[in-house]
């Protein structure tokens, strides 16, 4: 079985194709993240965060959903990209993991979402209210299911952002940027049915 799962995660890999490791690649590096360790500015280890392999694990208990905000800096524009690895699905429809951006506080947040079965989202938390941005629909060329790898990346400019999942342009969106500058972060959320868990690797922030 350890030898199946990692066919299936290579060849995941290699579908991420070129276009992938394009993103993110400005000269002024503004943040990255390797996860070799878990750096004091995601928080405090937990069942649900940690580090595993050098990557960030997390694994929300079942039926709810999880969000580390990195507190290392505040910034204006931003290229943000993170590789993420799909560990455990449970629930292809009801699993779900992401970048947290234009975060304010744990009530005031936005998230860029993708589940196992390919399809991506994009939600506002407001005054602790979930307000869906764009629907949930097909991400073009994510890869799908358990040892999936796909590259996220968001750019935000002023109050533009834009969404790609491997390279290739997912959606668009005029928001409402905090004034004082965003922090960071990534999510996941797990499904009724079970435990989901998913992998964070090579987070990095530039200048778009």
């Amino acid at each position: 079985m350890k030898f199946v799962s990692i066919i299936v995660a290579l060849l995941a890999w290699s579908g991420l194709g070129g276009a992938a490791f394009a993103a993110c690649q400005g000269s002024s590096i503004l943040y990255q993240d390797s996860f070799d360790r878990l750096q004091p500015t995601w928080g405090t280890e937990t069942d649900s965060l940690k580090v595993v392999n050098s990557q960030l694990e997390i694994r929300p208990p079942a039926d709810t959903y999880y969000w580390s905000a990195n507190s290392a800096n505040l910034y204006d524009d931003i290229d943000m990209c993170v590789t993420m690895t799909t560990i455990t699905e449970v629930d292809p429809l009801e699993s779900k993991a992401g970048l947290v951006f234009w975060y304010t506080d744990a009530n005031n947040f936005y998230v860029f979402e993708l589940a196992p079965n390919g399809k991506a989202s994009v939600w506002r938390r407001q005054r602790g209210k979930w307000l869906a941005q764009v629907e949930w629909r097909e991400a073009g060329i994510a890869n799908q299911g358990n040892g999936a790898i796909n590259e996220l990346q968001v750019t935000t400019i002023g109050s533009h952002a834009t969404f790609y999942v491997n390279g290739q342009k997912f959606e668009e969106l005029e928001g409402s940027p905090p004034d004082n500058g965003q922090q960071i972060g990534v999510f996941a959320a797990s499904p009724p049915t079970g435990v989901a868990a998913f992998g964070f690797d090579n987070l990095t922030v530039t200048k778009p």
